[in-house]
C-alpha cells in the first residue's frame, strides 16, 4: 500500500539515531557538523584597531591647521604606541594596526599630501572621532558563544573557530554508506556493452551526489538479479547506510524487497505516491542501518536521492531538516491527483520556475537542461509558493 512523500519522510526521519562525534583539528573540518559551542576567548577585536592606512590624529587639532607633523610609524603587528601631547601631531598607521594611544580618528592616506615629515589633510575631508577603528569588543565579547552545536562548518565558521584558538573541534563522524546498484543488464563504465546491455550510471551519479552533499560512500559492483543476499549482508555489516537502485519495483524481476526481507531486514515503507520515484522503499538492517532502494531509472532514482536519502543524512549527521527554498512558477501548475510531483525546473533570473520535464523518468540527459525541482502537492492542495530542491 503506497504512502505519502510526507508521510514516508516523516517515517525516515523518525527511525534516525544521531551519528557518533570524533575530535578533527581544524584543518580537516570543512563540511563536517559541528557538535559542540565555540566561544570567544577574549574580546574580539581585542585591541581599537586601525581600518585604513593613513594617519592617527586628534580631531581638536583640526581647528588649528591642517598641516600635520608625522612622529613615528604603526604597523600591524606590534604594540600600540602613544601619540605626542604636542598639537598637530600624528602617527603614521597601516590598517590591523593598534589604534595609537591618545589619537581619536584616522585620516586615509588618500585625504593627504605628504612632504617630508608632514603631512596635510585634504580641505575636503571632515574628520570624526572614532572613524575608520574597529573598537575592541565590538564584535564579541569575552566568553559570548559565537557557534552552536548542529552548524554546518563552511569558510566563515572555520574562520571564527580559528580566530579563537579552536585547534581541535568536536564534530559528527561521517556515516558509512554503500551505494549498490542492481541489474544483469549493467556492465562497467569502460566495458564496451552489447546491444542489451548498457553502462552503469546510477551508483556513479548517487556517489557524486552523496560526494558533493560531504557524505563519501562506497560503490559495490551491481547485484545480479539471482544474487542471494550474501553480497547485501556483507555490506551490511560494514554500513551505517545502505542504498541500492533498481529491482525494487513489482516486477516478477524486482528481487530487491525479497531480499531485504530474507538478511532480516524490517520494512518501513515500500511504495510512495509521488512522480518521479513510486516504488522507493525503506528498511532496517538487523543492527539499525538504514537501507533505502531507489528506483533503477536514472531520473526517479536521483530525485529520491534529494527527496529523501540526503535530507535524513543531514539529519542524522546533527542538522535541522533543510529548509527549502521557495519559488513562483512562470506559469500555473496543476498538481496530479492523489499524488506528491517532484517537477524539474530552470530558475529565470528573475528567480521564477520555469517547468523543464523530462520525456521520462530514464531520460537522465533530460535533467541537464534543469536546475533541480519543485515538489508540487497532490492536485487540490494549494501550495504558498513551491519548495525547490536543486541538484547536487
Amino acid at each position: 500500500m503506497m504512502i505519502s512523500f510526507s508521510e514516508a519522510l516523516n517515517l525516515l526521519l523518525e527511525q534516525l539515531s544521531p551519528v557518533n562525534s570524533e575530535h578533527i583539528r581544524i584543518e580537516d573540518v570543512s563540511g563536517r557538523v559541528l557538535r559542540q559551542e565555540i566561544q570567544a576567548d577574549r574580546d574580539f577585536p581585542p585591541f581599537d584597531r586601525v581600518m585604513m592606512d593613513g594617519f592617527a590624529m586628534r580631531v581638536v587639532d583640526y581647528s588649528i591647521s591642517r598641516c600635520f607633523e608625522v612622529q613615528g610609524c604603526a604597523p600591524a603587528g606590534q604594540a600600540a604606541v602613544t601619540l605626542s601631547n604636542v598639537p598637530m601631531s600624528c602617527i603614521e598607521v597601516m590598517t590591523g594596526a593598534p589604534m595609537p594611544i591618545g589619537a581619536d580618528c584616522i585620516v586615509p592616506v588618500e585625504e593627504t599630501v605628504r612632504s617630508a615629515n608632514n603631512v596635510i589633510v585634504a580641505e575636503s575631508f571632515d574628520p570624526v572621532v572614532g572613524r575608520f577603528i574597529h573598537r575592541s569588543g565590538s564584535d564579541a565579547a569575552k566568553d559570548e558563544v559565537l557557534l552552536r552545536s548542529g552548524v554546518l562548518l563552511g569558510s566563515r565558521e572555520i574562520g571564527v573557530a580559528a580566530s579563537f584558538g579552536a585547534v581541535e573541534l568536536l564534530v559528527s563522524v561521517r556515516p558509512q554508506i554503500t551505494v549498490i546498484p542492481t541489474g544483469d543488464e549493467l556492465v562497467a563504465v569502460d566495458a564496451l556493452p552489447m546491444p542489451h546491455q548498457i553502462r552503469q550510471s546510477n551508483g556513479h551519479a548517487i556517489r557524486a551526489s552523496l560526494r558533493s552533499a560531504g557524505y563519501p560512500s562506497v560503490l559495490k559492483e551491481p547485484l545480479k538479479d539471482d544474487d542471494n543476499g550474501d553480497a547485501l549482508r556483507r555490506a551490511l555489516e560494514s554500513s551505517d547506510w545502505l542504498i541500492l537502485t533498481g529491482a525494487v519495483s513489482k516486477g516478477a524481476r524486482d528481487f530487491v524487497p525479497q531480499l531485504l526481507d530474507t538478511i532480516g531486514c524490517r520494512k518501513l515503507f515500500h511504495g510512495v505516491a509521488q512522480r518521479p520515484g513510486k516504488p522507493i522503499g525503506c528498511w532496517l538492517g538487523p543492527c539499525g542501518q538504514i537501507v533505502v532502494a531507489l528506483p533503477g531509472n536514472p531520473v526517479s532514482a536521483l530525485t529520491c536521492l534529494h527527496a529523501f536519502v540526503l535530507p535524513a543524512l543531514a539529519c542524522a549527521s546533527g542538522l535541522p531538516l533543510p529548509k527549502r527554498r521557495h519559488v513562483t512558477p512562470t506559469d500555473t501548475l496543476p498538481g496530479l491527483s492523489g499524488m506528491t510531483h517532484h517537477l524539474p525546473v530552470v530558475l529565470s533570473d528573475d528567480g521564477r520556475a520555469r517547468p523543464a520535464p523530462t520525456g521520462n523518468s530514464g531520460d537522465f540527459i533530460g535533467l541537464l537542461t534543469s536546475d533541480g525541482f519543485v515538489t508540487l502537492p497532490p492536485q487540490g492542495e494549494v501550495p504558498n509558493g513551491l519548495p525547490f530542491t536543486p541538484w547536487i
